[in-house]
């Protein structure tokens, strides 16, 4: 009886630490979501406003005084591309490491270095290259500038997905008549699709959410993106708090609905080898 006294306790106990990290987790971001929906006095209002009379002024005012439209469109030009060119390039340098060790243990350790190095200490070689060139104030520095960063995180990730398959599956295709490229393409990637969505999913949002690189890179109203125009509604002199919110919700959206269509691969992405 003790013992299992003792199981519910230990039980409740770490559900309630779980309810609390949610909590700590959910409130800011169902704040925000709140806020965009309140008018500009509820929002400074120096009391807690918790019943309020929604409205959609912010998200009025954003699309009316900005062109929200173009930046959202220069947004998901410079996610996908950037995703897919990533995606389509480190999943077979990933693969070609786990199979023949391509570069050597040096090769896989030095494309991890390059993710770790902050973003802000190429600011100024990719501000003079793409001078250069032409790029300055277009969507594509932006995609160039995004696969630089995140090509290695693709590497890095899948070549672990694809180190925990065996190769007996692929020697079997082989044996069948299937040519290195066809057995990659009918055995390896499908099975590791779970962790090719993870992988997609995760470059598309470190893509979405970038901020420095557009801010130095595509200020003009043809390239900005949304998060750089979410920071033209916070100045010098006053902060538009319910702007700010809204275009954080719609910032937000994309990243919602992947997740809520796509949870069940991320879950079976993210626990691929733990049980081994």
């Amino acid at each position: 009886m003790d013992r299992s006294l003792k199981m519910v306790a230990a039980k409740f106990a770490i559900a309630c630490v779980i309810a609390i990290i949610i909590l700590i987790w959910a409130v800011p971001i169902i704040w925000m979501i709140l806020s965009s929906f309140k008018s500009t006095q509820a929002i400074i209002e120096p009391r807690l406003v918790v019943w309020f009379k929604p409205t959609l002024d912010n998200y009025k005012f954003i699309f009316e005084t900005q062109n929200f439209f173009q930046y959202l469109v220069n947004s998901l030009i410079v996610a996908i591309s950037a995703t897919f060119i990533c995606v389509t390039t480190g999943t077979l340098a990933s693969y070609s490491i786990a199979r023949w060790k391509t570069g050597g243990s040096v090769f896989a350790n030095w494309v991890i270095f390059t993710k770790m190095a902050p973003p802000a200490i190429l600011i100024i070689p990719f501000f003079l290259m793409f001078k250069s060139i032409g790029l300055i104030n277009t969507v594509w520095a932006l995609v160039i500038a995004n696969i630089t960063f995140n090509i290695p995180f693709v590497i890095w990730t899948m070549r672990g997905f694809f180190d925990e398959l065996p190769e007996e599956m692929e020697e079997a295709a082989l044996i069948d008549g299937c040519t290195r490229l066809e057995a990659f393409w009918r055995i390896s990637l499908p099975v590791a699709r779970s962790g090719l969505i993870t992988t997609s999913i995760f470059c598309f949002l470190f893509v979405w959410n970038e901020y420095l690189f557009g801010l130095t890179l595509a200020l003009s109203e043809k390239s900005k993106t949304l998060p750089v125009a979410t920071g033209d509604f916070i100045t010098g002199y006053s902060i538009n708090w319910g702007p700010v919110f809204g275009s954080g919700s719609l910032i937000l959206l994309p990243a919602f609905i992947m997740v809520l269509f796509l949870q069940r691969y991320i879950v079976q992405g993210l626990t691929v080898g733990a049980v081994k």
